[in-house]
């Protein structure tokens, strides 16, 4: 079952169908680390500087064309705080009188 952060992920972890630059013809390695966190246990991922990334142009596997992929990026509501959960209504445009 998909849900919304399938399509819009996490912008700066490079997460989702929108963000995900292979489909530009982007490889990118060693974007995050895994990591224990001492209190619980679990394993948690931290993102890695840009400078230690390994990025690979390869243009045989893109699949979307640089405006489409910019206008994916300019997408209204990919801030969370400003994304409207499903089946909820949105607030009125207009104020109340009375």
């Amino acid at each position: 079952m998909w849900n919304d952060t399938t399509v819009r992920g996490h912008v700066r972890r490079g997460t989702g169908i929108i963000n995900n630059e292979l489909y530009i013809g982007r490889l990118v390695w060693n974007r995050q680390r895994y990591v224990k966190d001492p209190t619980t246990g679990k394993r948690v991922s931290r993102l890695n500087p840009e400078d230690e990334r390994i990025v690979t142009e390869v243009p045989e596997l893109r699949i979307v064309d640089d405006e489409l992929w910019q206008a994916g990026q300019g997408t209204p509501g990919r801030d969370r705080r400003q994304a409207r959960q499903p089946g909820r209504p949105s607030a009125p445009t207009t104020a109340a009188t009375g």
